[in-house]
């Protein structure tokens, strides 16, 4: 079935510049047609790296299309060698938080918001991620508002294009800059290949890009066990390492909503 192109956009801010992702929604399969293919890149379980995602779920996504979309990503995500963790943080069936869900930490621990909105940059844009300078970050906002909005003229199921979008927020925020690509999930415009590889469950990364996002995250990793080292002072003195500085004080954290600069 065809509809009439729709334009979508992810947005990422790396020092309060505004970065953009478009999604062209020019021809859309409905969902069962095509069987599910099997990437090139499989990991065991013990070679997989762990990533826990605090997921805040403002706009009351459905239960059922949640649950979708979270299958999807940590689908995607595994292929590339990244197990996902979720902690249910806010829903409308979740009465108490998850305890650990601030305890946002790059690169072990991120956060993603969704939110009922639109963005307040452009209706259009689906998603945005906040990244320091050195293209590190925790936190991701996806706009319920406008996938809504593009679902209802198409027919993608609404939670595997919402775990598309999670997969791609998460991509750029293990990515880092210049995390766009010309195909795929990281690519700058989706259209017609990206849209029908949605539907048929096999959007992914490329096996670079799963290279890449599992090299930062060790190297990161490294950091933080640095960090977390005790110094021994010249007379002796050891300095634990709560006394240091702390590797995130710079970076975006989950809650509360950061406030937002355009």
């Amino acid at each position: 079935m065809r509809h009439p192109a729709a334009r979508r956009t992810f947005a990422h801010s790396e020092r309060g510049a505004v970065h953009e992702t478009t999604i062209l929604g020019l021809l859309v399969l409905a969902s069962g047609i095509f069987p599910k293919t099997l990437s090139a890149h499989e990991h065991t379980q013990s070679s997989l790296v762990n990533l826990t995602v605090s997921v805040f779920n403002d706009a009351g996504v459905a239960p059922s299309v949640w649950l979708q979309a979270q299958g999807r990503a940590a689908e995607i995500m595994r292929r590339s060698g990244i197990s996902l963790t979720w902690l249910d943080c806010r829903s409308p069936v979740s009465r108490m938080p998850d305890p650990n869900c601030s305890a946002i930490s790059y690169p072990t621990h991120l956060s993603v918001r969704v939110v009922p909105k639109i963005s307040p940059v452009k209706g259009h844009i689906f998603g945005q991620t906040f990244q320091d300078a050195a293209g590190e970050g925790n936190y991701a906002l996806v706009y319920y508002a406008g996938i809504k909005a593009f679902r209802a003229a198409t027919t993608v199921p609404a939670g595997e294009l919402l775990g598309c979008v999670v997969a791609h927020e998460l991509g750029h925020l293990l990515l880092g800059t210049a995390a766009h690509s010309s195909t795929g999930l990281m690519s700058a415009v989706w259209q017609d290949p990206e849209l029908q590889q949605v539907v048929r469950g096999n959007l992914f990364f490329s096996g670079g890009e799963g290279e890449r996002m599992r090299s930062r995250y060790a190297a990161a990793g490294a950091r933080l066990r640095k960090l977390s080292e005790p110094r021994v002072l010249e007379f002796g003195k050891v300095i634990p390492s709560s006394a240091k500085p702390h590797y995130r004080a710079a970076l975006l954290v989950a809650a509360p909503e950061p406030s937002f600069k355009f």
